[in-house]
């Protein structure tokens, strides 16, 4: 899997009954919005959950738990770095649903250098690095791969929109796999309609430039709300839709449910 952003595209899972005081309502609106930026200096925790339906002749399910880490560093008075790691926990079908394959995926690791001080246009640029850690071979490429990756957003008013990609080659690994050489691209749309409270539509495309069918493209449409559980500040979320471009035999649809934990400075 490719990075997945993020960060960005996510949804609501509870409403709160009672109107938040003033002050609340204004840093619960500030944090939706840092969520929806992927080089903020805003430090997450993500836990994302996903469910692909329809794979394979016997439309099985496949399930994968994203734990996605994003930590800002201050290098400078004016470039901040930004970490972000994809940590796959997941559970999918063989092709033809005899099997199914468990374990732990490729960890995808991103750095971007990115302007302290945000102007109009907001962006990111730096390395991401796939690593080798499938603990099933058919849950990885068996390949170290590394490539750009490059962000670009902006916020004006209760719009957050933008879009975030990287580009995989494969360096080294198992000689009797397929070479990597993948695209990710994930144009966003979020607004935010106060009180912490944002819907959104996101599209993560994932291509292989060496396949006749390159592209799987889940369509996600979202709700998220910005809330607390006792005093930290999480964002939840829940987030659905088709599968516009998929190969022979992939899904027909997402849901994703996802809570992130938010530490504020």
């Amino acid at each position: 899997m490719n990075a997945r952003p993020s960060s960005t595209v996510l949804l609501l899972v509870g409403a709160i009954s009672l109107a938040p005081h003033p002050a609340a309502a204004q840093s619960a609106d500030e944090l939706a919005k840092q969520t929806q930026n992927p080089v903020s200096s805003l430090i997450s925790v993500p836990f994302q959950g996903n469910w692909d339906f329809g794979l394979g002749t016997r439309e099985a399910t496949a399930t994968t738990m994203n734990f996605q880490p994003v930590i800002p560093f201050a290098i400078s008075n004016s470039t901040n770095i930004i970490l972000r790691v994809i940590m796959p926990l997941t559970s999918q079908p063989s092709s033809d649903g005899t099997v199914r394959y468990s374990g732990v995926g490729d960890v995808l690791t991103t750095v971007f250098f990115s302007p302290s001080k945000l102007g109009r246009i907001i962006w990111g640029v730096g390395p991401a690095l796939s690593l080798p850690t499938a603990s099933n071979n058919h849950l990885g490429t068996e390949k170290f791969a590394i490539g750009p990756s490059v962000v670009l957003l902006t916020q004006p008013g209760k719009f957050t929109v933008g879009a975030l990609a990287n580009q995989l080659w494969s360096t080294s690994g198992a000689k009797d796999r397929v070479s990597v050489n993948q695209i990710f691209l994930q144009p966003f749309l979020n607004y935010n309609l106060g009180n912490g409270l944002a819907t959104g539509v996101s599209m993560e495309a994932s291509g292989a430039w060496h396949a006749d069918e390159m592209w799987t493209a889940p369509l996600l449409f979202s709700v998220s709300k910005v809330t607390t559980l006792g005093k930290r500040p999480v964002n939840l979320s829940v987030a659905g839709g088709p599968t516009v471009a998929a190969p022979g035999g992939g899904s027909s649809w997402r849901f994703r449910l996802s809570a992130t934990f938010l530490f504020p400075r």
